[in-house]
């Protein structure tokens, strides 16, 4: 029974892989796309992610917050792809759609996606700092006696056989993770209760638009 759920989850996951990497490959065709059509794409992968992370939600209870916005009292303001609450833990998770074989060390200010025949490499800023940023502000939001939490990177589709860091993962890794996790944890069942109740205050206390956060973004930096 246990083989046939995992080649079961495994088969999902595979189906979920093939379609995104088409919808991938159509934006890859076009070259110039501007940076509206490499956001969208962006949220596409995302949305990925969230539909893989609900799985665990479903099979072993949690709570799971995307596209998370919210702004402090003196306005500055975070973006967190994917907050997932378990029993195993809060995990804050920044997803990465790069295409290309991935190059970095955890503290460098940016990291390189190379792509094929080396052309068109992109630098961008490293994910593993960017998602600390993120679990700083948070942690400053909870105030008192903030829980431990738990940083992942996930690229869904890239390269990342040289990036040596236990917070980046791809997507079956980052699943095998939080199960282990989650199914191995002696923390209470009221753990995740309780800590969902206080991220879904800052939901609704502090939660602003995507559009005002990138705004705070132009104002502040």
């Amino acid at each position: 029974m246990i083989l046939i759920i995992v080649v079961v989850v495994i088969f999902v996951l595979f189906l979920g892989l093939v379609a995104f990497l088409r919808i991938f490959s159509k934006n890859e065709d076009h070259d110039g796309r501007d940076e509206y059509e490499s956001s969208k794409f962006g949220e596409v992968g995302e949305k990925y992610v969230a539909n893989e992370l609900n799985e665990i939600v479903k099979k072993y209870g949690g709570y799971l917050y995307n596209n998370f916005c919210f702004e402090d009292e003196k306005g500055f303001s975070s973006e967190i792809d994917h907050i997932l609450i378990t029993k195993g833990g809060v995990f804050v998770i920044e997803t990465k759609t790069n295409k290309g074989k991935i190059i970095g060390n955890e503290d460098d200010k940016f990291w390189i996606c190379i792509k094929k025949d080396y052309q068109d490499d992109k630098q961008f800023k490293n994910p593993i700092i960017q998602n600390q940023g993120h679990i700083n502000h948070l942690r400053r939001m909870l105030n008192h006696n903030p829980p431990k939490m738990i940083s992942m990177v996930i690229f869904p589709i890239a390269d990342i056989s040289s990036i040596n860091s236990p917070i980046v993962h791809n997507m079956g890794s980052a699943l095998s993770f939080i199960a282990d996790l989650t199914i191995n944890s002696k923390k209470s069942s009221d753990f995740a209760k309780n800590i969902n109740e206080r991220i879904k205050k800052i939901q609704d206390n502090y939660s602003i638009s995507k559009k005002r956060h990138l705004q705070n973004i132009h104002d502040h930096f």
